[in-house]
């Protein structure tokens, strides 16, 4: 645990000099190479532990009435740790080519980088601590490091309004989620994690269940599932894209961690409690897909389909759920280790994908793709790693995104012994996980087509050219990493297999060997799927060689229209308008128009907008709130006292009822 430590304290200095009054290019050195020097001390600790080491466990002394603060790392956290803070430290790499226009302004970019070293620092607490107060501090630092990088062009009140809209949701997820706590403290006398544990498994009932429901909500939030996600569009929208990218592969997954160690912490679950957790994230998944199809901003496509994959991953640890609750330890760990594979594979290509997107608005300053196109020529490496990573989010062979849902599938069509009524519900829920699947392929094909084919829509847009090297790195070691998972799916399946032994030990189960059939078909999908790419390559490099002098280009043809203009080509919206037209009732569109007039009209327009129908929804019930308030306040009168006395009144009467109704008798 010392290199923890010391990590922790290398972080805290780093960020305390990036504040130092140095150049910016100089508190950006600093900031990296701090992450740097931590990611590596992380990684001696945590890779161990992830590879069957044993646990670790620290204590730190604190005055009363904490008295001791309890630190532990043990296989789960080793796997959150092992990717969260090298993805930090690329996300670093990145934002030095983002902003470097920002380096010779006025801009002090040393807080932005202290910024993401307390990101990483947070990572640190919450993945190890085992002490309630170190899990929530470590929370509260991510959240409101979160927030102070999302509203890094604070002078525009749209980013204010994002950043506003996160900070208030993730501290209603606090509020759930220290409720909980403090119901577990109550009952188990410590603030230990293990000793929340000891009591949530020993004591099955309605307390338990009000914690499991206070707890998800909490994650819930913390995760964007649906309908906790409408802060995630705007968030991710408004971000710099390396805090999009940081947010929704790396920070929220906290939120996926703490659902996973709480439902293990529980031992055996109820069946409701799996079932519920399925339905949510499939219903999250659904809506999430659906809703990636109808806009118009690149990163707020993107924003969706997080919402969209932590469902995914949500379904795998309902069927997770199921399986420690029917005591069946195959169906147990392929829900788990398929949900926690997701969350690593989901992490690799979102990341590569919010890169892209943050190339992409560098280059003509804008992410509305109703503007853009034609970008393929301009850009080859930008358009060759959204296409990668729009192949792995659609689960499409033969890269990462394949394998994860693939053994989420095998979950939910697992021969197992179980209730027929209960195969069957799990057949539904792998329908709509494949038309989940189909939908996801049509939003990334459309967001490529429009964004990187055909030619510009807008002519006032600047004329785009690649990114520099740092931002071109992040976005190759991404694609790396998701065409690796997915050509060799032992690799993940070995990352997952020491948390699953955690899952398996309430079961009294101490190995991953039910994997091992379905680890063994995997191996030979990456086989399959290793000889794919390589035949792609090769043909690559082929054509290469052999196509010396390159094609003539000329118009797309018109069907006799000798004419054509950028303006005919399909639009986003055009492009999705027959699909939308099936899901109106969920997927909310906005017709703006001006019909043209005078002979010779200049500017007519239609514009079509899909808006979130929660917030849209959650607006209006505040609207009518306030109305109603203060049409209350008008008929009451500040100064009479009898107001007063009877709100009094009215609260002891139920502070009392509630004493004599649930209140224990001294003793």
């Amino acid at each position: 645990m010392n290199a923890l430590f010391a990590a922790v304290v290398i972080l805290l200095a780093g960020a305390a000099a990036c504040l130092l009054p140095l150049r910016n290019a100089t508190r950006a050195g600093i900031g990296v190479l701090s992450q740097v020097a931590a990611t590596g001390l992380v990684w001696t600790t945590a890779v161990p532990v992830l590879l069957g080491g044993q646990p670790l466990a620290a204590e730190l002394a604190w005055a009363y009435p904490v008295d001791k603060l309890h630190i532990s790392l043990d296989a789960l956290g080793a796997f959150f740790l092992a990717w969260s803070l090298p993805m930090t430290l690329l996300g670093s790499v990145y934002a030095v080519g983002y902003l470097r226009p920002y380096f010779n302004t006025g801009r002090h970019l040393g807080l932005h980088y202290a910024l993401l070293n307390f990101t990483s620092l947070s990572f640190i607490l919450v993945y190890t601590g085992d002490h309630a107060l170190v899990f929530l501090l470590g929370w509260e630092i991510a959240a409101l490091a979160a927030w102070l990088l999302v509203i890094w062009d604070y002078t525009n009140q749209k980013v204010r309004f994002a950043g506003f809209n996160y900070l208030v949701s993730t501290h209603i997820g606090l509020i759930f989620l220290v409720a909980a706590f403090m119901i577990l403290y109550t009952h188990s006398g410590s603030w230990g994690l293990d000793s929340f544990g000891d009591w949530l498994r020993r004591n099955p009932g309605p307390e338990r269940n009000l914690v499991f429901l206070l707890l998800v909500t909490s994650f819930g939030l913390k995760s964007a599932f649906f309908p906790f996600h409408s802060w995630l569009p705007r968030a991710h929208a408004a971000a710099p894209a390396h805090v999009s990218a940081l947010m929704s592969g790396v920070i929220h997954k906290a939120g996926l961690y703490a659902l996973v160690r709480f439902i293990w912490l529980m031992g055996r679950p109820d069946e409701w409690m799996g079932w519920s957790l399925i339905a949510f994230s499939a219903c999250s998944a659904l809506i999430g897909a659906l809703y990636t199809v109808g806009q118009r901003d690149l990163k707020r496509l993107l924003g969706y389909s997080s919402t969209e994959n932590v469902g995914i991953a949500g379904i795998g640890f309902g069927v997770g759920c199921l399986g420690l609750s029917w005591n069946n330890s195959a169906l147990a760990a392929i829900g788990f280790a398929g949900g926690l594979l997701h969350v690593l594979n989901h992490a690799f290509f979102k990341c590569q994908l919010f890169y892209a997107a943050g190339a992409v608005y560098q280059a003509t300053h804008t992410v509305n793709m109703e503007k853009l196109g034609g970008l393929a020529r301009l850009m080859p490496w930008t358009a060759l790693s959204f296409i990668i990573g729009g192949i792995a989010i659609s689960a499409l062979p033969p890269l990462n995104g394949f394998t994860s849902e693939f053994t989420i599938y095998s979950g939910l069509f697992s021969n197992a012994a179980i209730p027929l009524g209960a195969k069957a519900a799990l057949c539904v829920v792998a329908a709509v996980l494949a038309f989940v699947g189909a939908v996801s392929a049509l939003s990334i094909t459309r967001a490529f087509g429009v964004v990187f084919l055909g030619a510009p829509r807008d002519s006032d847009a600047a004329r785009p050219s690649e990114v520099s090297r740092w931002m071109l790195v992040p976005i190759g070691l991404h694609a790396i990493g998701v065409i690796m998972l997915g050509v060799l799916p032992a690799l993940g399946f070995m990352l997952v297999q020491g948390p699953t032994v955690i899952a398996l030990s309430s079961l009294s189960v101490s190995d991953t060997t039910v994997l091992a059939p379905l680890s063994a078909t995997l191996s030979k999908i990456g086989l399959i799927s290793a000889g794919l790419v390589t035949a792609i390559a090769m043909m690559w490099w082929l054509r290469a060689k052999l196509v010396r002098q390159p094609a003539a280009n000329h118009v797309t043809w018109g069907c006799g229209y000798d004419a054509p203009n950028p303006r005919m080509q399909y639009t986003g919206a055009g492009f999705s308008s027959d699909f939308s037209a099936h899901f109106r009732s969920v997927m909310v569109l906005v017709r703006r128009q001006k019909a043209p007039a005078d002979y010779f009209p200049s500017d007519a327009y239609v514009l079509t907008y899909c808006v979130d129908a929660v917030e849209r929804r959650l607006f209006s019930v505040i609207r009518r709130g306030d109305a109603s308030a203060s049409e209350l306040s008008k008929k009451l009168r500040e100064d009479d006292p009898r107001i007063a006395f009877a709100a009094g009144l009215i609260a002891m009467v139920i502070i009392a009822a509630l004493v004599v109704l649930v209140g224990e008798p001294l003793k």
